[in-house]
C-alpha cells in the first residue's frame, strides 16, 4: 500500500469505525483489529500503546464491559499486549 495521506485516512478510518458484532468471536475480532494496525504501520502511522489498548476496549462489544473494567482496575497504564493476553 503507497504511503499516500488518502491510504492513511482511508486505514485511519478503518480502526476508527471499527466495533465488534456480537456474532463475532474475539479471536475474529482481535484479528481484524491487528491487521489494521499491521496496515498503519506499514504507512508509518505510529500510536501509542495505551491508545492502542483503550481503542481494542472502546471497539468491544458491549458483553465485554465487565471484563475491561476488571483488567483496568487499578492500573495506571495499559499495554496491548497485556489486554490481548487477557482477552
Amino acid at each position: 500500500m503507497m504511503k499516500s495521506l488518502s491510504n492513511k485516512l482511508f486505514m485511519k478510518k478503518q480502526l476508527y469505525s471499527l466495533r465488534m458484532k456480537q456474532c463475532t468471536s474475539i479471536l475474529q475480532h482481535l484479528n481484524t483489529f491487528n491487521k489494521i494496525l499491521n496496515d498503519l504501520l506499514a504507512l508509518e502511522v505510529k500510536l501509542e500503546k495505551e491508545h492502542k489498548a483503550l481503542l481494542l476496549f472502546s471497539f468491544l462489544s458491549l458483553s465485554y464491559d465487565h471484563l475491561a473494567t476488571i483488567i483496568m482496575y487499578g492500573k495506571k497504564t495499559l499495554e496491548l499486549e497485556n489486554v490481548r493476553q487477557m482477552l
